[in-house]
């Protein structure tokens, strides 16, 4: 008994250690950066690889990046940018004592849509945003509740707002991972496109107001700021708070690829002595994007006629076994300079059989196999026959010799039957000599006795 819970043990061990590597498949170019912040999320929007992860399920505190949420839901609401809402009379109560980032609106103010957005969009102006729940659902508290739907319906299952602001609070959350499907959608829409790479909008006066300029918080948008200034980004939105740290969230095309990119709990350092402290939010994904961009290429990684194993064939005397090839050409996006001879196939023998019968016609799929990059599985694919194989008869019955001869248990049947055969064979000879002995002994004595 110990030693069958030993052996189970053991099965166990290696399960468990054999599919520890593909847990860490979203981490095997994190090496290549020494970032400072503590969330880091890197995925390509062409195929969905993840270059980059660092924390990315981690729950976090979203910062203003929830304006990506409340921006696209009064875009969607509102075909008519040019509508007007009005500022809730109360705006000063609603936003007292917290601190927020405002454009100073006053209670009874008439802005366009249009304008609320550039305003929360690259300002982060809480009063606006309040501004904006208010007309397109009555009430905050409605409008987060049409928030939550909105990242439920994109598969944000670890996403809860309270509030449209991005203040902190216990119950409102996020994750790099799923703000980064946020932030991906929200990069198809052009009007958002346009207002988050804006550096600075002038809001026309209103009913209340001479008009006002809005300047971008977000630096990786400023080239005059080097260490922070990206120049193939598409769609933007920044943040920060006590508890979130410095954030942003982006998408960025260049060469034709393209990803999105967040980076959340970024510290604020002064790293040179010099009394100026850096974002590192904005740093980290700079690095981020410069390394994938240089270093990531799209390559042929699995070829249809690349031979990546064999498995036996009965019923054929034309060959014994046949090889396998993947179905598909596969591409991923690996470092510069790595293809089909750069990585491993691992055929998985739970899905993958130990033999087949004849006929097989080129292209049956007979297995599944892993396709690993240092270590690390980058794609799956199927296994499928190279060529034809035929069935013959002789072949058949060739197999069925074989399989018999082969087992032991077989084997040791036909001897028994053997010997069983062998011994009524002989003993009817021998009981048949026996008796005719006996009879004529029996003959000799009748004649003496006659």
């Amino acid at each position: 008994m110990k030693k069958r819970v030993f052996f189970l043990l053991l099965i166990v061990f290696y399960l468990f250690t054999s599919f520890a590597p593909i847990s860490h498949a979203q981490s095997l170019y994190n090496s290549e950066i020494e970032p400072r912040s503590g969330i880091l999320y890197l995925k390509s929007l062409d195929d969905g690889t993840v270059i980059f992860d660092r924390g990315a399920t981690e729950r976090c505190a979203p910062a203003a990046l929830v304006s990506i949420v409340t921006a696209m839901l009064a875009i969607q609401q509102n075909p008519n940018l040019e509508k007007m809402y009005t500022v809730p009379e109360n705006i000063n109560d609603i936003l007292a004592g917290t601190n927020s980032a405002i454009m100073l609106l006053k209670g009874g103010e008439k802005l366009r849509i249009v304008d609320l957005l550039y305003c929360i969009l690259i300002r982060s102006a809480a009063d606006a945003s309040v501004t904006l729940a208010y007309g397109v659902a009555g009430s905050e508290k409605d409008f987060v509740a049409k928030m939550n739907d909105y990242a439920a319906s994109l598969g944000c299952n670890s996403t809860h707002f309270v509030n449209v602001t991005g203040l902190d609070d216990d119950n409102q959350y996020t994750t790099a991972e799923d703000m980064a499907r946020i932030m991906a959608e929200a990069s198809k829409n052009e009007t958002f496109k346009k207002i988050s790479m804006t550096e600075s909008y002038e809001v026309p006066a209103t009913n209340l107001s001479e008009e006002r300029p809005v300047y971008t918080t977000n630096l990786m948008l400023k080239s005059g700021y080097r260490s922070y200034y990206y120049e193939y980004i598409t769609a933007a939105k920044s943040g920060a708070t006590s508890n979130a740290g410095r954030c942003v969230a982006l998408t960025a095309t260049k060469d034709g690829y393209s990803y999105v990119a967040v980076v959340m709990k970024g510290p604020y350092i002064d790293t040179d002595g010099n009394g100026v402290e850096e974002n590192y939010a904005f740093i980290d994904c700079k690095a981020m994007l410069k390394w994938t961009f240089s270093n990531i290429r799209l390559r042929t990684i699995a070829d249809v006629n690349q031979i990546v194993g064999e498995m036996e064939v009965r019923y054929s005397l034309r060959t014994d076994h046949i090889q396998l090839v993947p179905s598909e050409k596969l591409t991923a996006l690996v470092p510069a300079g790595i293809g089909t001879e750069n990585v491993v196939f691992e055929i998985l023998p739970e899905q993958t059989k130990e033999y087949v019968n004849a006929p097989v016609k080129k292209g049956d799929v007979l297995g599944k196999a892993n396709i690993l990059y240092s270590g690390t599985v980058i794609a799956v694919t199927d296994l499928v026959a190279a060529d034809d194989v035929a069935f013959d008869l002789a072949g058949f019955f060739f197999s069925v010799f074989k399989n018999i001869t082969s087992s032991p248990w077989i084997i040791l049947c036909i001897l028994l039957v053997i010997g069983l055969l062998l011994f009524l064979i002989f003993g009817f000879r021998y009981d048949k000599k026996l008796r005719r002995l006996v009879w004529i002994r029996g003959r000799k004595k009748t004649r003496r006795n006659s």
